[in-house]
């Protein structure tokens, strides 16, 4: 019998700086159903028949209260129980002031480097990998 697994859809706002690109994580809640206390992607599981754009949509409405819409498709990762359908969003420095958190404890931007101390959700981890081994170095957006 083949277990149905759960489809998701999460986000990767990130910005591009002069010594590589920054990503805005979710700090989850202790009392967050998945993985309490990590970090990982804004987003969450689609609803029946909803496609991964539109569950991306509304989580991110959802979770931090802003519609999206320039967003670009990344990957599909399975891993154990999940398919996460993954997209990016290239984002300005002003960010983090136009957003309002309204799941998690915050959120914050990281760098490559900062992500090894970080307790982050495991696939959201290999999806970083990824999006950190495609993203070109010294190239700021003007």
């Amino acid at each position: 019998m083949k277990i149905k697994k759960r489809q998701a859809a999460g986000l990767i706002p990130f910005k591009k700086l002069m010594n590589g690109a920054q990503v805005f994580l979710q700090k989850r809640g202790g009392d967050a159903p998945r993985f309490p206390g990590y970090f990982g992607f804004f987003g969450g599981g689609m609803e029946e028949g909803e496609s991964p754009e539109n569950a991306l949509v509304r989580e991110i409405k959802e979770e931090m209260d802003i519609d999206i819409e320039s967003y670009n498709f990344f990957g599909t990762y399975d891993y154990g129980d999940d398919v996460n359908h993954i997209f990016t969003l290239e984002v300005d420095d002003n960010f983090e002031n136009k957003v309002n958190i309204l799941e998690g404890e915050y959120g914050k931007f990281f760098g490559e480097k900062d992500l090894a101390g970080l307790k982050i959700v495991e696939i959201d981890k290999l999806v970083l990998l990824d999006f950190f081994k495609n993203q070109p170095i010294n190239q700021k957006r003007e």
